[in-house]
């Protein structure tokens, strides 16, 4: 999925996305035979999440006045 695509979903959606993709990952790491391409991709996959569930929870993270 394009960066752009992950940027619309709601946080809620990006975390479930977030929870599979961890799972796929793991999956395709302890696969019995060399499956380094598919977690590779998967890797990137989750990276990209990780970073825009960072961005959206800064957005939505009102200031703290002290």
């Amino acid at each position: 999925m394009p960066y752009e695509t992950y940027r619309f979903l709601p946080l809620k959606s990006l975390y479930e996305l977030l929870g599979i993709s961890i799972k796929d990952m793991l999956a395709a790491l302890n696969a019995k035979h060399d499956n380094r391409i598919a977690y590779k991709a998967v890797r990137k996959q989750v990276e990209i999440l990780l970073l825009i569930i960072d961005e959206k929870k800064q957005v939505n993270t009102p200031l703290c006045k002290t």
